[in-house]
């Protein structure tokens, strides 16, 4: 069997350098080799990233054996260079490090995350700078009414399978019969799917509070979940106008979060 790849996109900064680390700690269990990018817009920075790249891999430490750190320079745009980079290393994941920023400063990463994962089919997990820790114990996964959420199962199945996560599948509850019943019968066929694969599970609903996504990472922290799984998808043709999906990968809590391209779901290297 092929050794399983982290992409870990990497801009030479302290954020960038705990996804390194992250990544470094899912490889132990997923017996992984962790990759890193760093995409360059001219041939002439190429040995500038170079030196830094092998500065970083030299000062590592503590990487378990068996497990190889390499890195790969591009020339063009982290646009495009991201998803064919994961897409010829078969990457199982691309692990993105990022500030705790607020205000536009966390608008324009969450914009920008999701202009990277609509760029791909691999899940993009993204790693603030004061994240709340790599244990996997526990992961929600938040669903909504569409039928697009559901696609977050396979890449949560293959983690909880991994990591022996307990998944917390979360709703928001609705006023509304029929939304009521979609968003229902999703807990009940993602809990049908969990339960087939050995899977450990819980379903909640969560009242509205402060809005869907700051209530889904309110409820991971106060149940010390150190995972969101979610589906992305929007009609919006702007997709940097999806508030919900902005504010969940740039949450105040620090939490990390997987997001799946629910346009490309099931093209996964797991």
């Amino acid at each position: 069997m092929t050794k399983r790849t982290l992409l870990v996109p990497h801009d030479f900064t302290h954020v960038a350098d705990n996804a390194v680390k992250y990544a470094i700690n899912m490889a132990k269990s997923m017996d992984a080799n962790v990759e890193l990018l760093h995409v360059v817009k001219g041939d002439g920075a190429t040995s500038k990233a170079k030196a830094e790249f092998e500065k970083i891999i030299s000062n590592l430490k503590d990487v378990p054996p068996g497990i190889e750190v390499n890195y790969h320079i591009k020339s063009g745009s982290i646009f495009t260079d991201i998803a064919a980079m994961a897409t010829e290393l078969h990457s199982s994941l691309i692990i993105m490090g990022t500030h705790g920023s607020k205000g536009l400063q966390q608008k324009m990463f969450g914009s920008f995350a999701l202009k990277v994962i609509t760029s791909t089919h691999v899940p993009f997990l993204v790693v603030q700078d004061e994240f709340t820790g790599m244990d996997l114990s526990k992961i929600v996964v938040p669903l909504d009414e569409s039928q697009e959420s559901l696609q977050i199962e396979q890449v949560t199945t293959g983690i909880a399978e991994i990591f022996k996560s307990e998944v917390h599948i979360l709703t928001e509850k609705k006023v509304d019969s029929n939304l009521k019943l979609k968003v229902a019968v999703h807990s009940g066929l993602l809990s049908k799917q969990f339960k087939e694969a050995g899977i450990t599970y819980q379903t909640e609903v969560l009242k509205k509070e402060k809005g869907y996504s700051t209530d889904i990472a309110n409820y991971a922290v106060k149940i010390g979940a150190n995972l969101i799984a979610f589906a992305y998808h929007s009609d919006s043709l702007l997709p940097q106008f999806d508030n919900f999906a902005q504010n969940l990968i740039t949450n105040k809590s620090g939490v990390p979060v997987l997001v799946v391209n629910s346009k490309e779901a099931g093209n996964y290297f797991f």
